[in-house]
């Protein structure tokens, strides 16, 4: 009797996993691992660089990038004077820079644009410029545009900030 059962259980174990692996799959799920058609993100720009895996291209570094791996996070600046509560409730966005090797020049990237800001050293090493964007060093990293500040930095140390904000020397 024991045995009986156990042979009824495997054959029905038997129908039931061919049922799974004979069943007609969804073709756009299927990944052919063997032609190297494993693709992550087809949503490259311009440049090549894939977006939806943050990367980005950089003027300096000829390169597509993770800014927030790479780069010095810059958070937005709110003036305590000016803000007010729908400002506050909206999420902030980070801008990130990175320098060139030689320290000669900046490149910003802002949030909501696809191209980044290069900007040139005018004050050895301690104004980047470009006209219509500023970054000035000195304990902090500030961005302004015009005359306004619009990014801020804690630190303007030799640190960056790392995908879990811990701080790497």
């Amino acid at each position: 009797m024991k045995r009986t059962l156990h042979i009824i259980f495997a054959v029905s174990m038997l129908f039931a996993s061919c049922d799974l692996i004979l069943k007609p799959r969804d073709k756009e799920n299927e990944v052919d691992v063997n032609d190297k058609k494993v693709v992550l993100g087809t949503d490259k720009d311009e440049k090549g660089c894939v977006t939806s895996a943050g990367y980005r291209w950089s003027e300096i570094r000829k390169n597509c990038i993770r800014v927030f791996e790479e780069g010095y996070r810059l958070a937005p600046f709110k003036n305590p004077e000016t803000v007010n509560e729908e400002d506050s409730e909206q999420a902030t966005l980070n801008a990130y820079v990175i320098f060139s090797e030689d320290k000669d020049s900046a490149e910003v990237f802002v949030p909501n644009s696809s191209k980044s800001i290069v900007l040139t050293d005018g004050n050895s090493g301690k104004v980047f410029d470009n006209g219509e964007w500023k970054l000035e060093i000195n304990k902090s990293y500030v961005l302004k545009k015009g005359t306004e500040i619009q990014y801020v930095s804690a630190i303007a140390e030799e640190k960056k900030f790392v995908g879990s904000d811990k701080i790497e020397q």
